[in-house]
């Protein structure tokens, strides 16, 4: 085979696995515009009351993800060494673990988080109420979100990303849905020049709470149903009464811990940093949230290429093809690369129309777009940095991640945004120019961890 054909067999395989995680997170994130818009039109305390709610429900998420993560190194070399019993054994252990690591979350965010949390991040008193009223009635769905959310990286690590895109899509559908209809008052529409009577339940953040949770668990228990059927690429039974399996487990604690490592560290970074905006003013904090929908729209499909790099390195190292896993990690992130950096020019041309879209706040609008034009210019390192991530998970490689992370978002983020932002006086814009900052520096840092080909020889 020719190198041309070879390169054009590399995209089809990587765009196979990479489309359906690319579709499912920008169809995600649109939800989450679309979703930060309806809030928005409730004006800046509502958006800020679902903003602040933000940082501390994806780290959770992150966590328990990251016992996915170890499994999905296990999983994918399993499936590359074609030994499918291992793979459904592991992914039993996982699922199990996953269950009592959501309950815990669960009745935490539910009876303490609630109310804590909306103080901790210095919502102001206006706020307070709205905000701890949505994290509660979100944390009714967590269980069920959160177990689901780890079983799909499993799926990804054994080849199946369209079942992942399936529930995804479900549960936007659902969210915009149910926001329709729970978060307005009764209202009168013209449709097709006629005027049609739309029932409203006017819950107002309340309802787009409501929203979210009903469609997180609708389209999470579709996933768990589906990961135990015939056509599951794992086929998990998982019984609560089955026997632990301590190797197992240990090989997935080994690698998961300084994955959760890493997004404490980096989560905790984000909820200070929101913090940071937050105690600004809520124009800068409703800014801020528009301006990371933004931004995580623009920056969604690196998330499909890495995880098209984590199955594909994860299974080619089962395979004892090491050079083949690095050759493919390569070609995901330089695909990746030209992609967001398309998109970053995009962004930074329409900064002003798309934060005109979120919000009717002139004052929101303005600083939004500022924001959104900054975090353009971060779009390449997102690529670099996201899917260079992600090959280095599926060869069970999250020490050095984790390092990187740590001291990145502390000693760059954070140290820079009170430098620049409150101690030199530079205000809001100075502290996303840390962010950038913070993101270049890592995407550089992983992607000479990659290239030093360490990871190639460590054993899961």
């Amino acid at each position: 085979m020719n190198d041309q054909a070879v390169r054009r067999s590399d995209r089809a395989v990587i765009m196979a696995l990479a489309w359906p995680c690319i579709v499912e997170n920008l169809t995600s994130t649109l939800v989450s515009l679309v979703d930060t818009a309806m809030v928005g039109s409730l004006g800046a305390v509502a958006t800020a009351a679902v903003g602040i709610c933000a940082s501390p429900t994806w780290l959770m998420g992150g966590l328990v993800q990251s016992i996915g993560i170890g499994g999905t190194a296990l999983v994918a070399r399993a499936v590359g060494a074609g030994d499918r019993a291992s793979a459904r054994h592991t992914g039993t252990q996982v699922y199990r673990m996953a269950i009592l690591i959501a309950v815990l979350f669960s009745a935490f965010m539910f009876f303490l988080g609630s109310r804590w949390i909306p103080v901790l991040m210095q919502a102001r008193p206006e706020v307070l109420p709205e905000a701890e009223a949505y994290m509660r009635i979100l944390s009714s769905c967590y269980l069920i979100h959160y177990t689901a959310i780890a079983m799909s990286a499993l799926l990804r690590g054994a080849g199946d990303t369209r079942t992942p895109m399936v529930s995804g899509l479900m549960s936007n559908v659902l969210n915009v849905a149910g926001n329709f209809l729970l978060i307005y008052e009764p209202r009168t529409l013209l449709i097709g020049g006629r005027a049609v009577y739309i029932w409203g339940a006017g819950m107002g953040v309340r309802g787009a709470a409501a929203a979210s949770a009903a469609a997180m668990g609708v389209s999470g228990l579709y996933l768990l149903i589906h990961l135990g059927g015939r056509r599951s690429a794992l086929q998990l039974r998982p019984s609560l009464s089955a026997g632990w399996d301590r190797d197992v487990i240990r090989r997935v604690v080994r690698i998961s811990v300084p994955a959760a490592l890493e997004r404490i560290a980096i989560n905790l970074g984000q909820i200070l940093f929101a913090r940071m905006i937050s105690g600004i003013g809520t124009i800068e904090v409703a800014a801020y949230i528009i301006a990371i929908d933004v931004e995580g729209f623009g920056y969604m499909p690196a998330y499909g290429f890495s995880a098209a790099a984590t199955a594909l390195v994860g299974q080619r190292l089962g395979q004892k093809e090491p050079r083949e896993a690095e050759r493919l990690g390569r070609k995901c992130v330089f695909m990746s690369l030209r992609l967001l950096t398309g998109i970053g020019v995009l962004m930074w041309l329409l900064s002003g129309v798309l934060a005109g879209l979120m919000s009717s706040d002139a004052g929101v609008v303005q600083m939004a777009a500022a924001f959104i034009a900054i975090c353009a210019a971060e779009q390449p390192f997102n690529a670099v940095m996201i899917v260079t991530g992600g090959a280095l998970r599926g060869a069970g490689d999250t020490a050095v991640p984790f390092y990187i992370g740590l001291v990145s978002m502390w000693c760059v983020r954070i140290l820079g945004a009170w430098l620049f932002g409150f101690h030199f006086g530079f205000g809001a814009l100075a502290i996303f120019w840390a962010m950038v900052a913070d993101i270049s520096v890592r995407a550089v840092l992983l992607w000479i961890r990659f290239s030093h080909g360490r990871w190639k020889a460590i054993q899961v």
